[in-house]
């Protein structure tokens, strides 16, 4: 009996740890069961995650491709839309709101960028991926000058420069510059131009007039008129010069098939989407106490001359330039306006007679054309302030060369390495010990009178050098304030101050020389030196200059001053 109980119990245990076993094993395979389900859940959702969030940075390629060119948005640039899809049909989604970053006035290339995608079932969003990103549009070209430039104190840029010549800058460029060589300071990177990947505007007259409806301007002033805004757009053409002579507004696109003088306040051009706001084919001069505001593109094919004189330019949006950007001196007689080269400074309270002019001893000028003003017979009389004398070279207050260059002239110089005023008239460079000794940190009336004969020479009203010369047949192009009058040898720079430069075309007598007085009959030159400076701004305006234009073939292009971008910041919400 005991025998038959031990089997049964032993028995019983076999069957008891065969169950425990078969628990144990149930137990573990409900747990791997368990964590495969919880695996393959998170692995699913990791899944959907890495889809919703290729899907949102997808937006935001989406939306750099649209604020690169905002040609193809009814907007000033794209603000973004909800429901967006990659693939038709799918439940995935994502919305794009894009706001420009206006907190600096003068940086409009910055925007912020909220994409969110997310899958929708049954009316709700689930698996959400949510970014803000900052994209920056660069490089984003503001200036663009096909040749060498000289930019003034005055001269600000709010964005990248591009010079195909050599970059000399006193003023401010808050960007990059790309250009053969650079002097001066920027807030960027420098570049030669070959680094730059965008291409010159094909802004064109036949273009815009043959491919918009055209309002003629028949008149050659415009003063105290309203042109535009119109639907459709429309551009307003000039054949011909066109003079904005104050409170001129234009809402729409400025052709002036000839050159574009500005005067007085309130000159105002705002583009039309998707065109720019001024093409001139000549000149752009803004003359004495001119103002002139540009929001759009400014393309200019010959040279842009800004008066010194109190005017004041602002573009928001780019100009270029196909000549040259030059500030100007008044000339009082309206003759000959002056061009200043190389940044002599005005110094408005500093002269003998309110302000004057400093020239620094080396390259800087005023060069004055010669309509009139350079005769066989006349006057020229200055203040003069000498800060030194030293130096390699002459130093020349007045030079005129005619065009066989140095035999046919008149110049007014000290000597190198003295203070010895001296004379260059006709075919001799004449050098007269008896001209007065200057000294430095004294103001100077100097006045030189010529006939066909000979030829005077006064300071301070008294006759020191007196003469007959041969040669004299003014037949140039150009004449110096400040320096020699040969462009290919401005090298000599007065070193010091020049004020109230007259010229006359007929010999004064002693009398009138000094001291030197208005109203007198013959004046054809008159350079009071007195201006305060001018100001140019302008402000790279992405949104503002994203135009379309024509192929050679005809086909529509787009064209932008912002030649890339890139996501400065990417952040998940």
């Amino acid at each position: 009996m005991n025998a038959k109980k031990n089997t049964a119990n032993r028995s019983g245990f076999a069957l008891l740890a065969v169950l425990m076993i078969v628990m144990v094993i149930a137990i573990l395979s409900l747990g791997f069961l368990s964590r495969s389900d919880v695996e393959l859940a998170c692995g699913r959702n990791m899944e959907m995650r890495a889809q919703m969030d290729y899907l949102a940075e997808s937006g935001l390629e989406h939306a750099r491709g649209l604020i690169l060119n905002p040609q193809d948005v009814a907007s000033e640039y794209w603000t973004g839309e909800p429901l967006q899809q990659l693939a038709a049909g799918s439940s995935d989604y994502y919305d794009l709101v894009v706001l420009r970053d206006d907190t600096d006035p003068n940086d409009r290339c910055n925007y912020i960028i909220d994409s969110n995608s997310y899958r929708l079932e049954d009316g709700q969003k689930t698996s959400r991926s949510e970014l803000r990103a900052t994209l920056r549009l660069d490089p984003c070209i503001a200036l663009w000058i096909r040749n060498d430039a000289i930019l003034w104190s005055g001269f600000a840029v709010n964005g990248d420069v591009c010079c195909e010549g050599n970059l000399d800058s006193a003023g401010t460029i808050d960007g990059d510059a790309f250009a053969n060589s650079l002097s001066g300071t920027i807030s960027g990177r420098y570049e030669t131009t070959g680094a730059l990947s965008l291409s010159w505007p094909q802004v064109t007259v036949a273009d815009f007039t043959s491919h918009y409806a055209t309002q003629t301007i028949s008149s050659g002033i415009l003063s105290g008129q309203m042109l535009g805004p119109y639907d459709p757009v429309h551009v307003c053409y000039r054949n011909g010069n066109l003079t904005l002579a104050g409170n001129t507004r234009i809402e729409s696109m400025l052709i002036v098939n000839g050159d574009l003088t500005v005067q007085g306040n309130g000159n105002r051009i705002t583009a039309a989407k998707n065109v720019p706001a001024l093409l001139v084919t000549g000149d752009l001069e803004v003359e004495q106490s001119g103002v002139l505001e540009v929001s759009g593109l400014v393309v200019v094919n010959g040279n842009v001359r800004i008066s010194a004189d109190s005017a004041d330019v602002e573009i928001l949006g780019g100009l270029f330039v196909d000549g040259e950007i030059v500030q100007t001196a008044t000339d009082e007689t309206g003759n000959n306006t002056g061009v200043l080269f190389n940044d002599p400074v005005f110094q408005p309270a500093s002269g003998h007679t309110d302000g004057a002019l400093v020239f620094n001893g080396d390259n800087t000028s005023v060069e004055i054309g010669t309509n009139a003003v350079i005769p066989n017979e006349g006057t020229i009389s200055m203040w003069a302030y000498a800060a030194g004398f030293g130096g390699s070279y002459h130093h020349y207050l007045f030079g005129h060369t005619s065009t066989a260059g140095w035999t046919d002239r008149i110049q007014l110089y000290t000597h190198q390495h003295t203070n010895e005023l001296s004379l260059g008239l006709g075919d001799a460079h004449s050098r007269h010990a008896d001209i007065q000794n200057l000294n430095t940190n004294t103001w100077y009336h100097i006045a030189l009178t010529w006939d066909p004969n000979e030829y005077v020479v006064y300071v301070d009203g008294v006759e020191r050098a007196t003469g007959s010369y041969t040669g004299l047949s003014m037949l140039g192009s150009i004449a110096d304030i400040g320096n020699t009058g040969n462009p290919a040898y401005r090298i000599e720079s007065w070193d010091g101050l020049i004020d109230d430069v007259r010229i006359y075309d007929r010999v004064l007598d002693a009398n009138d020389v000094y001291p030197p007085s208005d109203g007198l009959l013959g004046l054809v030159g008159h350079w009071k030196l007195d201006e305060t400076g001018s100001s140019v701004t302008v402000t790279a305006a992405p949104s503002k200059t994203a135009i379309l234009t024509w192929s050679a073939a005809g086909n529509v292009e787009k064209w932008g001053q912002a030649a890339g971008a890139f996501f400065k910041s990417i952040k998940r919400r």
